[in-house]
């Protein structure tokens, strides 16, 4: 007798989601941001991530025939905004494209943790004159430099800013009109350059009229491009971006666009993670031989564990004559600097090692795992593994 149940249907194969990439893959920034991607995605979300491929002009471009489900892209020109907005997708921008449809979700660099960042690192080396150099690129927003200039004239100091008023760019242009700004600018002066390529082409300059980097002119890039910064001359000094906490952000936050599900706010910002110094910036710029002595004893030898009297047995001075020495010219006391430099390095090792805490506490100048944890979340409000933990999802701490 033949059954009256409908026959069973054939099990459904998921269908997995098609994710295209327009982030180019040939710089430092853009590899990390797609190992970040793909690491979240990677055996976790039904996702086939694709790096889209260029057009004859050797722009990032999805075909016509793609039938895709969402875009992270890193928008650089009109031309790519008018691209990905012909693809009427769910799309999440990680570049700093400050244009584009208002329902876009973007993650960035959070632009004014890394002015403060840079202040912060130019002002621990004593100058007190500073400048933005950016020349007009697709490459970086203008609030990178709007951002630096808000933070230095919060501060107390006044910031200049290379202007261009000529549309020529071509790299002979470009050297003159710097040597030009240059020369009206006091020194010695901390400049504060965009990226990698205009912090080499303001290297060059330098170097091309005898202006010694770093002791009249500081260099601090922006970003970081390890093959760019070294093979400078001097190497930049560079702000190292969460740039694989974007992209795993990103993918966050695509995963909700996907599902319909609401996004708490359309941008993220992600402050970078910490600065490598390089000789670009690799100065004191302080008349007071004594006090560069102590500054540079406790940078080179803060990890040890040493105290402020291992400092005053190095150099002939008074505690009194020095706590007013840091307080004048750094704004701290040399326990306050001695224990910033600590955390610090603190913070590079757990973002850049799987170390424990007790590891992390010796090689950092700490008595033991406890009294690290104590000043850890004193001061940075989080716990070391809490940290490191937000860190790697890109959470600002």
């Amino acid at each position: 007798m033949p059954s009256r149940h409908a026959p069973t249907p054939p099990p459904t194969i998921p269908h997995n989601k098609q994710i295209a990439l327009l982030i180019d893959p040939d710089d430092t920034w853009g590899r990390s941001v797609i190992q970040g991607i793909a690491s979240a995605a990677r055996n976790v979300l039904p996702w086939n991530l694709w790096i889209a491929p260029r057009d004859d002009q050797g722009r990032l471009r999805v075909p016509r025939n793609w039938r895709g489900d969402g875009i992270i892209a890193a928008i650089r020109d009109d031309k790519t905004a008018e691209h990905v907005d012909s693809l009427k997708l769910p799309t999440v921008i990680v570049s700093s494209w400050e244009k584009g449809p208002v329902d876009w979700h973007r993650v960035n660099t959070d632009d004014r943790k890394r002015a403060e960042m840079a202040l912060a690192h130019f002002r621990q080396r004593g100058l007190s004159h500073f400048a933005y150099y950016g020349p007009p690129s697709q490459r970086y927003s203008p609030s990178r430099g709007e951002r630096f200039q808000e933070v230095v004239e919060q501060a107390g100091f006044s910031c200049d800013t290379y202007r261009s008023p000529s549309r020529r760019r071509d790299k002979q242009s470009l050297q003159e009109r710097t040597l030009h700004w240059l020369h009206q600018a006091a020194r010695p002066l901390a400049v504060f350059a965009a990226d990698p390529h205009s912090g080499i082409v303001l290297s060059e300059v330098c170097n091309a009229v005898g202006f010694r980097v770093p002791e009249e002119i500081a260099i601090l890039v922006g970003d970081t491009d390890d093959l760019l910064c070294e093979i400078s001359d001097p190497p930049l000094s560079s702000i190292v971006l969460a740039s694989e906490q974007i992209g795993m952000t990103s993918v966050g936050v695509l995963e909700k666009l996907l599902e319909g599900k609401p996004v708490s706010a359309k941008a993220q910002f992600i402050p970078p993670q910490r600065v490598i110094e390089r000789q670009s910036s690799e100065m004191l710029a302080v008349e007071d031989p004594l006090f560069v002595d102590a500054l540079r004893f406790i940078r080179e030898q803060a990890h040890t564990g040493i105290q402020v009297g291992d400092v005053l047995r190095v150099v002939p001075i008074s505690r009194r004559s020095l706590e007013q020495r840091f307080k004048q010219l750094l704004n701290c006391t040399p326990a306050d600097e001695l224990r910033r430099i600590k955390l610090e390095r603190v913070k590079q090792l757990l973002i850049s090692t799987e170390n424990t805490v007790e590891q992390i506490a010796e090689g950092s100048g700490f008595c033991g795992p406890a009294q690290l944890c104590f000043t850890f979340k004193r001061h940075v409000g989080l716990t070391p593994i809490a940290f490191r933990l937000s860190s790697r999802r890109g959470i600002a701490p």
